[in-house]
Parts: C-alpha cells; structure tokens; sequence
C-alpha cells in the first residue's frame, strides 16, 4: 500500500500531533531522503479565508526565519484542498511535557531553555515577525538539550496586518499578554510577556493565573497581581524573581525593551546559578531588571481566538492595578505654569536631540566573523560600533570557541549599534564510552548506538572459561570521552569454528567478496536496491555485519543501482512469484474525511504493521505482505479494527 503522497514528494508516515489550527504529522522527503515534520489544516477551517490567509502567513513568516532555535520551514503549498507547510523534523519533548512529567525544572535548566527562546525572538523581531503564541507546548528540547520555537500559527508581520482592526483575541490563554486579552495591537513586547509565563512555569512548575473558562484567565492577565515566585519556590533567587516580574508587567512600556535586553539579563542569571553564587549577596544593579518591584501577591491551552465579545463584560469595569493607576492629585492654586511650560521645552529638545542622533546613524558594513573567537569578534564589531548577542552548537568543521555562524550575515548594511548573532561553535559532540567487556556483542552494539558511538572493527579470539560471543576488550577505555560517531573496535571470544562477519558497508562487491573470503566466509544471493550511493557499492548483508556466525556460513549482501529513482520492482516481483508475499486490498470506509488507517501482519515470525497513514473514504488501499506460516492481516480505521484477514 502506498502512502499518502504531497506534491509527489513529501509522504506521510504517522501523526504525531495537533494545535488549534493544524494537524501535525511525520513526513518523509523522497527526494532529499530526509525526514520532515509536515503541518496540514484542519478540515473545518479549509473554506474560511482568514484562516487559509493566516496559514499562508504562517509559512512566508516562518520561513524567513534560519536560526538553531527555530524550526525551521522547507515548504508550503496546497494539493486537492490539503493545505501543508513542511518543516524541519525534530525528534524530543515539549517543555510542558517535561513540566506534566517531572513538575518545575532547575533554574540553572529553566534559564537555559529560556536562553533558547530568547534568542529565537531575537531572530523573529529583527526579521518584523512577532510569534503571538509563545507557551511551553510551542518550545520544543531536541535530543542536544536545544530549545526550539515551533508553530508560527499566528505569526504576523509587523506592518500591514497589524494595522487591521483585531476583532478577536488570538492565543493560548494561560500564556496571553493584557494588550492581546484586551485586542490591542501586539508588539514584540507580547511574546516577550509570554515567555515570561514561560518562565515561571518552568521555575514553579504552575501557571500564574488559572480559572474555569478562558476568558476569566485572560481576565487575569489584564486584572489581577502577578503571584511572587517566591510565594511558590521560598528560596528562589531574587534576581529570578525580578526578571520573571518585569517581564511579566502588565504595561507594555515596563517590561524589557527588547529581547536582547531580556536575554542579556537571563546571561547574566546564568552566570550566576553556575558559579554557585545565587544564594549570595548580589549586586541587582548589575540587571537590567534591577527596578522592577516584586509581586507581594484547568483551562485547555489550544491556540484559541475569543471573540471581543465575550470580554466586553470584564473589560467594562476594568480597574488597573493599583501599581498602574495614574495618581490624579486635585489642582492646587499656584503660579508654576511657567515652569511647567519650561520643563515642557526641554523635554521636546531633548526628544529632537535624540532623533537627531537615531537618524544621523552611520551605515555599516557587517564584518565577516567566521572562524574568530568571541575576543576577536568584540574587537572587530567594536570598530564597526556594532554589538553582539550569542548562542552555541556543536560543530564538526568549526573548533570549540569560534564563530560557526552569524547573522545578519557578512557584508550586510546595517546601522550602527546593531546586535549582531554570534554561533559559538562547542566543537564536536562527545560521547563516552561504555563499558563493553563480558557484554554479549549483540547488547555491546546496543550500548554503543546508546552512546551515540560506532562498532568499529570486530575481530575473534578463543577465550577457555569466558562466554560465547562475548566482549573480550575494547579499543577505548571504558568512561573515556572521546568524538560522537566515534568506532570502538572489539575482540570477542568465539571457538575455533566461528568468525565475524565484517564490515564491508560502503565497499564494491569485489572488495567486499574479497574480505567476506578472508574471514572464511561465502557470498551469497547480490539484491540490488535504489540508492544515490555508487553503483555496486555494498549496503546491507545477512547476516548483519558484526555477527558470530560459523566459519563457510553464506552472506547474502544488497548493493545500490546507484540510481535512487528505480523502484526494486524485480525483488517484488520474485517475492509474489514464489509464493512467499501477497498483495492485499482493504477499502477505506465511510466516515470521517480523512482516516487514519493501520495494516497489521501476524505470522509464525510475530506481529508487525507494516502501514500507516491518512487515507479518504472510499481509497482502495494495496500492500504487499510476507507469507510465513499461518499469516492473517488486520485492517484498522481510526484505531478501530474494520477486518481481520487469513491469508
């Protein structure tokens, strides 16, 4: 049975997700042969112009915006009313997932995947693109420890579309900024707000503000006192306790000025949590958070628009808090107009003076900092009077401590004093390896994929008293920290008659005829398979390279066409004319519009699905299954089992 295809390209394998707009689900690129994340619509909104419009919106935002922590956007485009971006596939967890598991993080792990965020808002507004739906379920932890921003669903330029009359509230409510729960217009100081709630849910393990509908909690955001971190977690430090309250400000013009701002004080926190100093003494001056007062005081979190309606009760008898009431003292009989009119002069001069010097700005030119390290970089940007933000990753090409990457790129134009991204290389990922000796060799390869290591050359030795097939030594030391992909050769006990079949992947079959010989080993049965490797080149045996196996055994081998485009319709074709496979047929039926459908294969070698995917009602689905022994196929819709066939 084939998969459902995009655009003859882009498969899709699973779902492994949805949100408010869109369903998510696993994809396979066919022609870079990689996997990708692949966001399609939903059905009911497929006729609603402003919701195909935001869709559209979310992928020409998004794509604009390269940076490591932000899934990145391949694709967009539209095939028989399926409306589909596709992105980058990242395989982790949500921070909400990791809050739902295991309550509030460390602040030494909170601030870091804060960090992350920053930076990615940093990216976004320097490119005119507010996220406006910032929350722990959108920032997803890669398998490195990177947080990455996704769902750019409601995304939107800074221009044009802001200036549109907002007749709803757009959102993930716990995570809401007052001006979005008011449908005011949104600024990168919104997402700056919900990163904060962010925060303090990662730091408490709770959300500031709870309530039975999603209207009493955007109430909350816009009514009620923040709750202090402290109240929560007594030995917080204080200076985390500022920075959450000053991004959390319910005015706009208190919380920080920019991401930068945000992030340069989440830096310095950093700095502090690791040299064990958060306890201590600090010096507060040293944030940018450092005047702002600390706060003495089950709803579904789906992206959600509320209609201004039903806000309007709550909003009507709003009262600020009392930190953001004007003080309106009753009008004393003086004569100070002429000082008032004074002060007044001055501060139009100054605000002259100041826009004077903004557009008097020199143009530079962004100097080429690949391959510098961080003093080398400051030198070189404060000649330019440009500055610097960072972030890191590791890097195969690039040493520990130098630039890999920044932006905006070398030779852009650029004013003076702008934040330049630098991408400090962490050099190669480490891996450790493990101990390997008295393991069976079948775990040992376990172990070392674990570890994120290779098996490297494996040779034999008779060992009186020590188990078959076991780990005798290993070429690395065990707890040594060595390269990731790394190979560790082994020795392993075997008796006279056996021997391992080596590693001949990525050999031609003469060379690999060749070692299989001198191991004492046979060729088999050559199966050819589309591949972009060379031609004849050697991809897989059987057994697997690495096995114990006695000496004479036949090794069947399967090579690339070299041609990835040629389907291995001669192996089918065998499989069917020996008996031993058959093409079934199910009928997807009526129901939902599109299925979710599974194939399940039992046989004397157990139970497999060997499909699953989305198909319409109706869809005459083919797959070609394995015949071995009393073999019976079950088909499944929408996790309900539709047929159970013997074949």
């Amino acid at each position: 049975m084939e998969r459902i295809t995009l655009n003859n390209r882009y498969e899709i394998v699973d779902k492994v997700g949805g949100g408010g707009m869109a369903e998510v689900f696993h994809g396979y690129d066919t022609f870079l042969n990689r996997d990708v994340g692949i966001k399609i619509l939903r059905d009911q909104y497929i006729q609603d112009a402003d919701f195909i419009a935001r869709f559209r919106q979310e992928a020409c935002s998004a794509a604009k915006l390269m940076h490591p922590n932000i899934v990145n956007v391949y694709d967009v485009g539209v095939e028989n009313d399926i409306y589909y971006i596709v992105m980058e596939y990242v395989v982790g967890k949500t921070i909400k997932e990791y809050i739902n598991e295991e309550g509030a993080l460390e602040p030494k792990v909170a601030v870091h995947y804060a960090l992350g965020v920053a930076a990615a808002l940093i990216q976004a507004h320097i490119h005119d693109v507010v996220h406006c739906d910032i929350k722990s379920q959108n920032i997803l932890i890669d398998s490195t420890g990177t947080a990455k921003v996704t769902d750019f669903g409601i995304a939107r330029a800074i221009g044009p579309l802001c200036q549109q009359t907002q007749e709803n509230v757009i959102g993930s409510v716990h995570y809401l900024s007052p001006e979005q729960a008011c449908g005011q217009p949104i600024t990168p100081k919104s997402d700056l707000y919900s990163l904060g709630v962010v925060l303090f849910e990662m730091l408490t393990g709770k959300l500031p503000f709870e309530g039975t509908t999603p209207v009493a909690v955007a109430l909350k955001h816009v009514q009620s006192v923040t709750p202090s971190l402290r109240s929560i977690v007594p030995d917080m430090p204080l200076f985390l306790e500022k920075i959450v309250a000053k991004a959390l400000a319910k005015n706009p013009d208190k919380r920080y000025a920019s991401a930068q701002e945000f992030l340069a004080d989440l830096q310095h926190a950093e700095e502090l949590l690791y040299s064990n100093e958060s306890n201590k003494k600090v010096d507060n001056r040293d944030f940018i958070s450092s005047d702002t007062p600390v706060p003495t005081e089950g709803v579904n979190d789906q992206t959600m628009i509320i209609s201004k309606a039903e806000m309007i009760d709550g909003i009507a008898n709003y009262k600020p808090p009392k930190e953001q009431q004007e003080i309106v003292e009753p009008p004393k009989k003086s004569n100070k107009k002429f000082l008032i009119l004074v002060v007044c002069g001055i501060l139009a001069l100054l605000g002259i003076v100041y826009g004077v010097l903004e557009y008097s700005k020199m143009v530079v030119t962004v100097p080429d900092l690949k391959g510098k390290t961080i003093v080398e970089a400051e030198e070189i940007l404060d000649k330019s009077h440009l500055t610097y933000i960072l972030s890191e990753e590791y890097s195969e090409d690039v040493p520990a401590g130098q630039v890999s990457s920044q932006d905006p790129p070398a030779n852009s134009k650029v004013k003076e004093g702008r934040k330049i991204l630098l991408v400090i290389s962490k050099g190669v990922e480490q891996g450790v390896a493990p101990n390997l000796v008295g393991k069976n060799l079948t775990v040992a390869k376990q172990l070392l994929k674990s570890a994120k290591l290779k098996l490297g050359t494996v040779t034999v030795r008779y060992a009186a008293g020590k188990p078959m097939d076991s780990v005798l030594e290993q070429s690395v030391r065990a707890k040594t920290k060595v390269d990731a992909n790394t190979k560790i050769n082994l020795i392993v006990n075997i008796s006279d008659g056996q021997t391992v079949v080596p590693s001949v992947s990525g050999m031609t079959l003469d060379a690999a005829k060749a070692l299989l010989s001198e191991a004492g080993l046979q060729l088999g049965t050559v199966t050819e398979k589309p591949d972009a490797s060379a031609k004849n080149n050697v991809l897989t045996t059987d057994p697997d390279i690495g096995s114990v196996v006695g000496k004479s055994t036949v090794v069947n081998v399967t090579v690339s066409t070299g041609d990835p485009s040629k389907k291995d319709e001669k192996a089918d074709k065998n499989a069917l004319d020996s008996g031993s496979a058959k093409i079934v047929e199910f009928v997807v039926p009526s129901g939902q519009d599109r299925n979710e459908v599974k194939l399940v294969l039992i046989n004397e070698k157990g139970t497999s699905t060997v499909y699953t995917g989305l198909a319409r009602p109706g869809v005459r689905l083919r797959q070609q299954v394995e015949i071995a022994g009393p073999t019976r196929v079950q088909f499944y819709a929408n996790g309900t089992l539709v047929e159970d066939r013997k074949i």
